[in-house]
């Protein structure tokens, strides 16, 4: 009998508790669902779901010349602006591959490139080639934790715990900060799912279960409750908010 051997997220105790049916995806183990699939994707469509995307790759470069030299390693045709997140074409794909990569500048000096988690070694590996500064890179996808948020009231669910203003108008498709969560530094990221409000939310891992158990007490008044991958997957498609 084979045993296969797979990372666990911060919240793998959380979605036991849960009674989560799990999955093995790129080296993890993940909730594929709670309950069933198609309940669960009429949930995210009618008030929002909650699921966890720790594998998503999560590439930290520090550098006096990070944001011009993140852009030119993904042959951006602008530089980055601080507080936007841009989604484009991975370095290593292919002619006939739609995979992608979202870069956030966070600082004037600190940026951050997401990959889906089968893509981060040699994303990775390609930028690091590409850099010709003073600009150094870190692998932060197994020292952070990743929940992700998608439906129509995803926003009052975070607005309980995230000391950030999500007005649309300021806090666009498109849009990244830093910001406490539940009392805890965090990344936030906008990033909306085929037409559904969705945000990207990073913390370290060790606080992972904590913002996540967070962020399931408030979404309870207003319908948003944890689902597995398979349900967001489902409603991406191929036009995924984040590259997974």
């Amino acid at each position: 009998m084979t045993t296969t051997i797979a990372k666990l997220t911060a919240m793998h105790a959380a979605h036991q508790e849960l009674g989560a049916e799990f999955i093995y995806r790129d080296g993890w183990k993940l909730p594929g669902h709670y309950s069933a699939v198609d309940e669960e994707v009429a949930r995210v469509k009618g008030n929002g779901g909650i699921f966890d995307i720790s594998p998503v790759g999560k590439l930290s470069f520090q550098g006096a010349d990070v944001l011009k030299e993140v852009a030119h390693a993904l042959a951006l045709p602008e530089r980055l602006s601080v507080g936007k997140s841009v989604k484009c074409a991975s370095p290593t794909a292919s002619e006939d591959s739609r995979e992608s990569v979202t870069v956030a500048a966070l600082t004037y000096d600190e940026a951050m490139v997401f990959t889906s988690p089968g893509s981060r070694e040699s994303v990775a590996e390609a930028l690091e080639e590409q850099l010709t500064g003073c600009v150094h890179m870190v692998d932060l996808t197994s020292a952070w934790a990743g929940i992700g948020v998608v439906g129509p009231r995803v926003g009052d669910a975070l607005a309980r715990i995230v000391e950030l203003d999500l007005d649309k108008e300021r806090f666009f498709d498109g849009a990244c900060a830093q910001a406490k969560t539940a009392e805890v530094h965090s990344l936030m990221v906008r990033g909306d799912v085929s037409g559904e409000c969705g945000y990207q939310l990073y913390v370290t891992r060790d606080y992972g279960q904590y913002v996540w158990e967070a962020l399931v007490h408030g979404g309870r008044n207003v319908g948003v409750a944890p689902v597995g991958i398979e349900a967001f997957e489902r409603i991406a498609g191929d036009s995924s908010g984040i590259p997974w």
